[in-house]
């Protein structure tokens, strides 16, 4: 049986979410036609609206529904100028235009004098907006969002946060947290690709990407995706944080595990503040390829970190940000955990590493001798 351990790349659809997609597909009607089949996929977008909100004690009306995490990112970088973000946020704002970067410290938090010093420089601030992401994908890294959100106000500029990776790991407050601006997305709670949403406590500072009709407020205009957005809905509806807890234990597990079979493993960030559910590890003289490729053989699933680029496997940026020596970065693995894994599957990992690093170290000796 294959042991799934990518949840941070993309989580199981739920049971729930399949059985009520399923359904929905019955409703032939444009949500924006007002004939009663139009009115009832109108009622099924604006209840995952208010499913979506509620996740993050949101209001209904702060909901904008995209296509995905990348696409509501999009909308941020292009409503401004310029763009300030940590050296460690997802390609979707660090490939937009006029990006300055923040330094992370070695622990994977970002930089808060580095912050600081670029905001003094900055002169026209209503051109500029901060994006932080709440929680990184590849180490787990929870950044410290509350520090952030009072410096952007200090400084009278807007803050964004990308939350794909914290939404139903950790509790996340839209008002508790202050930014103008939050990120989700769909599938990785549970629920289908194709929807996500960007979170908003001002619309009028936000620009469309797209030139169309009046849909999600003229901001992301176009027919709706009623399954994906249905879909969505019903996932954050199915979130419960307790069941984090239990993962967490299992994570604990697994980093137990694997240390005690494989003494010279690093994990990384294991001393900073983290999702429960998130590992990343490196063993040094085998490359994330090689591992990867031989856990997959063993039957386990993981990922050397971001799965947004087309199946590439390159050195960690992340890690390069983070200060860690090339051979470091050219063999780690992230391990993200769900509901669904357990303790054995923890040992059988560990004792599957083990062997992997005998055969793979063996024949470097065997080559060199």
């Amino acid at each position: 049986m294959r042991c799934y351990l990518d949840y941070n790349a993309s989580a199981p659809l739920l049971k729930e979410v399949k059985d009520y997609v399923l359904s929905v597909m019955e409703i032939e009607g444009n949500p924006s036609s007002i004939h009663k089949s139009g009115r009832e996929a109108k009622k099924i977008i604006e209840e995952s609206r208010e499913k979506v909100a509620t996740l993050i004690n949101a209001e209904k009306t702060n909901i904008i529904f995209t296509s995905g995490a990348t696409e509501a990112n999009n909308i941020i970088i292009n409503s401004f100028d310029n763009v300030i973000a940590s050296e460690i946020e997802h390609d979707s704002i660090l490939n937009g235009k006029n990006v300055i970067k923040v330094k992370v410290t070695s622990d994977g938090y970002v930089d808060l004098t580095d912050l600081n010093n670029i905001i003094k420089k900055v002169k026209d601030k209503s051109k500029y907006v901060i994006s932080v992401m709440l929680a990184n994908n590849e180490t787990g890294i929870i950044q410290p969002v509350d520090k952030i959100s009072k410096i952007a106000k200090d400084n009278d500029m807007l803050f964004h946060t990308d939350a794909v990776q914290a939404i139903g790991r950790v509790s996340t407050d839209f008002n508790k947290i202050g930014c103008d601006f939050l990120t989700m997305s769909s599938h990785k709670i549970g629920g289908l690709k194709g929807a996500g949403a960007l979170v908003v406590k001002n619309k009028n500072k936000l620009r469309s990407c797209l030139i169309g009709g009046s849909q999600e407020y003229s901001l992301r205009p176009g027919t709706e995706a009623l399954t994906a957005i249905a879909g969505f809905g019903m996932a954050a509806s199915r979130i419960n944080l307790t069941d984090m807890k239990n993962v967490e234990k299992v994570r604990n597990f697994f980093e137990k595990e694997l240390l005690n079979e494989n003494k010279d493993i690093l994990l990384i960030g294991n001393k900073s503040k983290r999702l429960p559910n998130t590992f990343m590890f490196c063993i040094p003289g085998i490359t994330s390829n090689n591992i990867l490729i031989a856990l997959d053989i063993e039957g386990f699933e993981a990922s050397a970190g971001s799965a947004c680029s087309s199946g590439k496997i390159e050195p960690s940026r992340i890690l390069k940000a983070m200060g860690f020596s090339k051979n470091i970065l050219n063999s780690s693995i992230r391990v993200s955990l769900g509901p669904y894994n357990n303790y054995e599957q923890a040992k059988s990992f560990s004792e599957a590493i083990k062997n992997i690093k005998k055969r793979f170290l063996k024949k470097k000796h065997d080559i060199f001798r």
